[in-house]
C-alpha cells in the first residue's frame, strides 16, 4: 500500500473510489467527475499538504482524505472516502490520524469543529464514534431533468418578479436577504457582504447572472444563488425573507433558476437541503425536484 497527496491527475481515479463507496453504502453510484472536480477546488483546500490517499499496487485508490476552511468562519471541513476491501479500517484508522493531524495545527483555536459528511450506513461508522466524532445534522440531496419541466423559452416572461443581480448594489442586496432568511441557522450566510462574496467567487461555477432577486411590490423578498460548473449545475442559496412568505416568490425564484441553467446548456440541476427543513424540502419538491438520498453531518470539537 502506498500513501500520498492527490492532484488534479487524480479525477478518475478519486470518481472511482467515490463510487465504490457509494455503491457498497447505498447500492447505487451517484458522483461523477464533476463532483470530485469541485471537491479540489474547495476554497483554501492545499492538495500537496492537506489531502492524503492509499493506494493499492494496481494503482486504484482504496482511501482519500482531505481538510480545508468551511464555508462557516473559524471551522473546518474534511473529506473522508473509503474503498470496501479487507484494508478498510486500517486505511480509516490511518486517514482519521492524518486529519487529527491536521485539524491540531489549522483549527484557530481548541474549541472550533471540523465538519465531515457521510452516506447514513457510512464504512468508517464505529471507528468515528469511537474517536469523539456525533452525528450532528442530516442533509438530503435532490436533483431534477430540466427537460422534462417544459421549461419557459424566456423566463422573465414567467416570473415578472424575479430577476438577475445587475451590479454589486444587487449583490449586496441577495446577501442581505439571504441572511434575513436564514436567521437563527448557524449554516446561514457569513454577515460580512465582503468575506460571503469572496467565498462564492472561489467557487468552481460561481456566476453573477445566477444571483437573483425576488421582489414584492418592489421590496427586496426573496434570493437565490446558482452555479453552473461544467456537467453540474447546483443551487448553492435559496431563500426567502420569513415576512413574505406564501406569495409564491420561492417557486418562481427556482423555476427562473431552472430555466436559465437550462439556458446555459445543463439538463439537471441539483441542491443540498436540511432534511429536518420541511419548508424547504417541500419547496424543492413542488417544484419537480426529487430525492436522491441522504448524508449525514459529523462533527468533531478538539479540546
Amino acid at each position: 500500500m502506498d500513501w500520498r497527496a492527490v492532484s488534479p491527475a487524480d479525477v478518475d481515479a478519486l470518481t472511482e473510489l467515490l463510487g465504490r463507496d457509494e455503491e457498497a453504502t447505498v447500492g447505487r453510484r451517484e458522483s461523477g467527475p464533476a463532483v470530485v472536480r469541485s471537491m479540489l477546488a474547495a476554497p483554501g483546500l492545499d492538495l500537496a499538504t492537506r489531502t492524503w490517499a492509499a493506494s493499492a499496487p494496481d494503482g486504484s485508490l482504496l482511501g482519500f482524505a482531505a481538510l480545508h476552511p468551511a464555508p462557516q468562519p473559524g471551522e473546518l471541513r474534511a473529506q473522508l472516502v473509503i474503498a470496501p476491501c479487507p484494508d478498510a479500517p486500517a486505511v480509516t484508522a490511518a486517514l482519521l490520524d492524518r486529519l487529527d493531524a491536521w485539524a491540531a495545527h489549522d483549527l484557530p483555536t481548541h474549541d472550533m469543529s471540523v465538519t465531515l459528511y457521510q452516506l447514513p450506513g457510512c464504512q468508517p461508522h464505529d471507528q468515528l464514534l469511537s474517536r469523539g466524532w456525533a452525528i450532528v445534522h442530516s442533509s438530503s440531496r435532490l436533483t431534477v431533468a430540466l427537460d422534462s419541466l417544459g421549461l419557459p423559452d424566456h423566463p422573465a416572461s414567467r416570473a415578472p418578479t424575479v430577476r438577475a443581480a445587475r451590479n454589486e448594489t444587487d449583490l449586496r442586496t441577495v446577501h442581505s436577504v439571504l441572511n434575513e432568511a436564514f436567521t437563527g441557522d448557524p449554516e446561514h450566510p457569513h454577515p460580512d457582504f465582503e468575506d460571503f462574496h469572496q467565498a462564492q467567487r472561489r467557487r468552481e461555477g460561481y456566476n453573477p447572472d445566477l444571483w437573483l432577486l425576488a421582489e414584492l411590490d418592489s421590496v427586496p423578498a426573496g434570493a437565490l444563488i446558482a452555479r453552473d460548473p461544467v456537467d453540474r449545475a447546483w443551487i448553492a442559496w435559496f431563500g426567502v425573507h420569513p415576512a413574505h412568505r406564501r406569495h409564491g416568490l420561492g417557486a418562481q425564484l427556482l423555476t427562473t433558476a431552472f430555466s436559465l441553467l437550462h439556458a446555459r446548456g445543463h439538463r439537471t440541476v441539483g441542491v443540498d437541503v436540511d432534511t429536518h427543513n420541511t419548508g424547504a424540502m417541500q419547496a424543492y419538491t413542488s417544484a419537480g425536484m426529487t430525492l436522491l438520498g441522504a448524508a449525514d453531518q459529523w462533527r468533531r470539537t478538539y479540546v
